[in-house]
């Protein structure tokens, strides 16, 4: 896998709905830490001379659940990217539980970086693009 870890957690009991499994809405809160964590990785800054210029806008999510993730269970997320275009990225998040390392769901996603100033997109920079190619996969 082209990957990098972006998140790790527990599904605590209060992310777990009345039958002892993860709750569908926190995949999601997990997802979107895993998210900026990616980007950071990539080199995004969100901070311009101390002030907050540039955020990212999601405008996709496609959600696979593959197995139930148990309260208490550890799990972390891997990302990938598949696609970057002049202001979107589409990327692949996979939620493992690290104890088996069985998929518990796949998250297909795009991204688009977003100008909070001129309230509009932008252009994803030189940096974020040459850090992203060890990271990226192919769109199976």
């Amino acid at each position: 896998m082209a990957g990098v870890r972006t998140f790790s957690g527990v599904a605590h009991t209060w992310l777990c709905d009345e039958m002892g499994h993860m709750n569908t809405r926190n995949y999601v809160g997990m997802f979107d830490d895993a998210m900026q964590h990616f980007m950071l990785t990539l080199g995004h800054q969100a901070m311009v001379d101390g002030e907050r210029c540039l955020g990212w806008a999601d405008v996709r999510h496609e959600i696979d659940y593959k197995a139930e993730v148990p309260e208490g269970a550890l799990v972390h997320v891997e990302c990938e990217a598949l696609r970057v275009g002049n202001s979107s990225i589409t990327y692949r998040q996979i939620l493992v539980l690290t104890e088996t390392g069985e998929v518990a769901a796949v998250n297909k996603a795009t991204s688009v970086l977003f100008d909070l100033k001129r309230r509009g997109t932008a252009f994803i920079p030189d940096v974020m693009r040459e850090k992203v190619k060890p990271y990226m996969a192919e769109d199976v």
